[in-house]
C-alpha cells in the first residue's frame, strides 16, 4: 500500500507529465517536430508508464505503454504525423485526464480506454515519410543534448558492485556474441520523492536496450525502496556508451550516473580499444565537470526545496495578520502614551521598536506571500489545448499568443481565475474573431490573432485578453437588448455607446440566437459570471473595445485575499473600511451641493451626475454630525457605475487583516467582513460592489443626466 503522500507526489508528476505532453502535441500540429519535441513527449509517456505500473493503475499503464511505442514509430521515421494523429494524440491525453479523476474518485464511470487503444492501433498502421519534411532520419534518431551533464567518467573500478565468477562467465559469453557489459553506479537526488519508483523506470529504461545481470542491492530490495540513495547494477547491451548514458539520464531525479565498460577477453585488438576508451573517458571528464552543477570549490550546488502543505502556510499568515494587528496597536499607544503623559523621549524609543516591528513584520508577511504564490502558468497552461480545440470547431484559424506565464500570484486567487479567463478566451473566439474569410474580405490577415498577457502594474497584477476581431457594436447590443425587454424605448433612445457595450455584462444577455445556441457560446450566462467571479476576490474587469479593430479586457486583481489596504472612515462614532481598490476619490463638499432628483440625492462632479447616500441610511444608525455646513463624500466605483457616501469623518488610510463575519452571523448585505483596529475595535469593512449595483438602475441615471 502506498501513503497518501506518495499518491499525492504521483498525481503531482502525472499533471506535470501530462501537461508537457499536451503543449508537445500543439507544437507538433504547428509544424514543430523537432527531435527534441518528439523525445519530450515520449520521455513523460514513458515515466507515466513506470509510476503507474509501480502503483498499480493498470490502464494507465497500458494506455501510456501504446503512447510510447506510438512515439518509438515517429523517432524512428516510420510515422507520418497527419492531423489525424494529432487528434488521436489529444483524444489519449483527455482519457488519461479521465483515468487521473478516476482514481481521485471525481469520475463516477469506470473508463473506458478500448477505443482510444484501438485508434491508436489504426494510426500506427499508417505508412511513414519525413515528419514535416524538416530533418532527416539521423536527426531523429539523434540523443536529445542535455542542459547540464549528470555523467561522471573514471577509469578505476567501482566498488558497489562486484563482478563475481557467475557474472563474469556471463558477461564473457556476451563478448563473444559482440554485447558490451558496463558497470554503472547510478546516485539519486537527495531529496527524491518515491525513490522506488524512480529505480523501476531506470530499470525499465535500460532494459531497453540490453540485459541487467545484476543489481546491488537485489532487484527485490530495489523494488520496495529498500535502498538509500544509490544503486549498482550490471548490464549487457549492444549499445555504445552514450546511448546507455542517455537512457539513464531519460530518468527524473537522478543527481550523478558513473558508467565504466567491463572487460573480460582481453585480446591484443581489445588492449588497444580499452587505452583508447581509457583516453576518451580522460578527456570527457573535465567537460563533464565544466558542465556540471559544480561551485568553484569543487563542492555539488544542490537544489533544497521542501513540500509544505497549503494549510500551513494558510495558518502562518493567518498569524502574521495578528501581527499587523498588534504593530497598529503599537503604534495607537505611542500617540496615547505621548498625548497623556508629554514624555517624548519615552515615546520616541516606543516609536523606535513598533518602526522595528512594523519592518520585520512586513518583510515577514512578504516572504510568506511569496511561498503562497504560484506562477500563473499553472492556469495558462491549459489554454492552448482548449483554445485549439474551440477553433477547430468553429472552423477558425487562431494564432494564440502567451505572455508573462512567469508572473506570479496568490494560490487562492489563481483557483479563482480559470473559469472567468475562459469565457473571455471562448467569447473572443467565437464572438470576436471572424472566421478566415470575412477576415479577408475586410483585409485582415486569415489567421486571427488572440494575445493572453499577465504582468504587474502597481502592486497589483494586470491579465488581458486581447484579440483582433470585430470588437463590440454597440448599436447591436442595444438593438437586442430592445428585443429581448431589457430595456425601454425610451432608455434605447437616451443610451450611449459605453453604457451599451456594458450590456454585456448583464445576467443572462446574448446576442446568440436561439437557434444558433452551441457548446461554445453558451446561453447568455457568461461575461456577468466574469465579473461576479473577479469582484467576489476583489478584482475589476475593464475592456476597450474598437469596432472592427478588436477588444482588450482588463483583469486587475490583488496579490492577495488576506490583507488589503483600506480607507477608515468614521460615522456615528462607528469605523468603516472601503477597499482602497474601489476609492476613486474623496471630496469635502457644501450642503448646498447636494442636490435632489426623483427623490434621490446626487452630487454634481465634473459635469457627471453621481447618486449620493449617506452611510448611516445604509446601515440604520444615526450620524454624529448635523449641523455642519461642509460633508465628507467617498466617491467608490465598480466598473463604469458610481456612488458618493456621506460619511462623518475621514481617518485615513490603513492596512487591514480580512476578517469573516462568522457563521452567526453569515452574508449580511452591504458587508464584505470585519477588521480588528489598533485599539481593540472592530472595523466594518464594506462591500462597496453590492453597494453600487443598488445604488440605481441605468434608467435613474439617465433621468438624472437629462435634468
Amino acid at each position: 500500500m502506498f501513503s497518501n503522500e506518495e499518491i499525492a507526489i504521483f498525481q503531482e508528476e502525472l499533471e506535470e507529465k501530462m501537461q508537457i505532453i499536451s503543449d508537445n502535441i500543439l507544437l507538433l500540429e504547428q509544424r514543430q517536430a523537432t527531435p527534441e519535441v518528439i523525445q519530450e513527449i515520449f520521455r513523460a509517456a514513458h515515466t507515466i508508464k513506470g509510476s503507474s505500473a509501480v502503483m498499480g493503475y493498470d490502464k494507465m499503464t497500458e494506455l501510456t505503454h501504446e503512447l510510447e511505442s506510438l512515439f518509438d514509430e515517429i523517432r524512428h521515421d516510420r510515422l507520418e504525423i497527419t492531423g489525424d494523429l494529432v487528434d488521436v494524440l489529444f483524444e489519449a491525453v483527455d482519457k488519461l485526464r479521465e483515468l487521473k479523476d478516476e482514481i481521485t474518485g471525481n469520475a463516477n464511470e469506470n473508463v473506458d480506454i478500448s477505443p482510444v487503444l484501438q485508434r491508436i492501433k489504426q494510426v500506427k498502421q499508417t505508412p511513414g515519410v519525413d515528419i514535416n519534411n524538416q530533418y532527416e532520419s539521423d536527426q531523429l534518431n539523434k540523443p536529445v543534448e542535455q542542459e547540464t551533464s549528470k555523467v561522471s567518467y573514471s577509469d578505476q573500478p567501482l566498488s558497489e558492485i562486484e563482478v563475481d565468477d557467475v557474472s563474469e562467465d556471463v558477461i564473457g559469453e556476451a563478448e563473444i556474441r559482440g554485447y558490451y557489459a558496463y558497470r554503472l553506479q547510478v546516485v539519486f537526488a537527495e531529496d527524491c520523492q518515491m525513490k522506488e519508483v524512480r529505480a523501476f523506470l531506470l530499470i525499465e529504461t535500460l532494459e531497453q536496450v540490453g540485459e541487467i545481470i545484476k543489481t546491488n542491492p537485489p532487484i527485490e530490495d530495489i523494488q520496495s525502496g529498500h535502498f538509500n540513495s544509490s544503486i549498482a547494477l550490471i548490464i549487457l547491451s549492444q549499445s555504445d556508451v552514450d546511448q546507455v548514458e542517455n537512457l539513464a539520464l531519460s530518468v527524473a531525479e537522478i543527481n550523478v550516473v558513473h558508467i565504466q565498460k567491463i572487460k573480460i577477453n582481453n585480446t591484443p585488438e581489445q588492449e588497444t580499444q580499452n587505452a583508447a576508451d581509457r583516453e576518451n573517458i580522460t578527456e570527457a571528464a573535465p567537460a563533464a565537470a565544466k558542465l556540471s552543477n559544480i561551485d568553484n570549490n569543487g563542492s555539488r550546488k544542490t537544489i533544497k526545496t521542501v513540500r509544505i502543505d497549503v494549510e500551513k502556510l494558510n495558518i502562518l499568515m493567518n498569524l502574521v495578520g495578528e501581527l499587523v494587528i498588534e504593530r497598529t496597536r503599537l503604534d495607537r499607544f505611542v500617540n496615547v502614551f505621548e498625548s497623556k503623559f508629554g514624555s517624548e523621549d519615552i515615546a520616541e524609543d516606543i516609536l523606535e521598536i513598533s518602526s522595528h516591528l512594523g519592518k520585520v513584520t512586513t518583510d515577514l508577511q512578504d516572504e510568506i506571500m511569496k511561498a503562497r504564490m504560484l506562477p500563473v502558468a499553472q492556469v495558462f497552461n491549459r489554454f492552448p489545448r482548449m483554445v485549439r480545440d474551440v477553433a477547430h470547431k468553429l472552423g477558425k484559424e487562431i494564432d494564440f499568443i502567451i505572455e508573462g506565464k512567469e508572473t506570479e500570484l496568490d494560490r487562492n486567487v489563481i483557483e479563482v481565475i480559470g473559469d472567468p479567463l475562459i469565457h473571455l478566451l471562448r467569447n473572443s473566439i467565437d464572438h470576436g474573431i471572424e472566421d478566415a474569410k470575412e477576415r479577408q474580405r475586410l483585409g485582415k490577415p486569415a489567421q486571427g490573432s488572440l494575445k493572453l498577457k499577465a504582468s504587474y502594474s502597481e502592486g497589483h497584477i494586470v491579465i488581458t485578453v486581447e484579440d483582433d476581431g470585430r470588437g463590440i457594436d454597440a448599436q447591436k447590443l442595444k438593438k437586442k437588448a430592445l428585443q429581448r425587454g431589457l430595456i425601454t424605448q425610451e432608455q434605447y433612445d437616451r443610451m450611449s455607446d459605453r453604457e451599451a457595450q456594458e450590456l454585456i455584462f448583464a445576467p443572462g444577455f446574448s446576442t446568440v440566437e436561439e437557434d444558433h445556441v452551441s457548446d461554445i457560446s453558451g446561453r447568455g450566462v457568461g461575461m456577468d459570471i466574469v465579473r461576479n467571479q473577479i469582484e467576489n476576490i476583489n478584482g475589476i474587469v475593464d475592456y476597450y473595445t474598437v469596432p472592427g479593430q478588436g477588444t482588450r479586457f482588463s483583469i486587475k486583481l490583488p496579490l492577495t485575499l488576506a490583507i488589503i489596504r483600506a480607507l477608515m472612515v468614521e460615522h456615528g462614532s462607528r469605523a468603516y473600511a472601503f477597499p482602497l481598490t474601489y476609492v476613486v476619490e474623496t471630496l469635502y463638499v457644501n450642503r448646498s451641493e447636494i442636490k435632489t432628483i426623483r427623490h434621490s440625492k446626487v452630487i454634481i462632479i465634473r459635469g457627471q451626475v453621481c447618486p449620493l447616500k449617506r452611510l448611516g441610511d445604509i446601515f440604520n444608525h444615526e450620524t454624529s454630525k448635523t449641523d455642519d455646513n461642509k460633508v465628507y463624500v467617498v466617491i467608490v466605483g465598480s466598473g463604469d457605475r458610481k456612488l458618493g457616501i456621506i460619511v462623518d469623518e475621514l481617518i485615513g488610510e490603513q492596512e487591514i487583516v480580512i476578517k469573516s463575519l462568522g457563521s452567526y452571523l453569515g452574508q449580511v448585505e452591504g458587508l464584505a467582513g470585519a477588521a480588528i483596529l489598533g485599539d481593540g475595535k472592530v472595523s466594518l469593512i464594506v462591500d462597496v460592489r453590492s453597494l453600487v449595483r443598488s445604488a440605481g438602475s441605468e434608467e435613474a441615471l439617465s433621468y438624472a443626466a437629462a435634468d
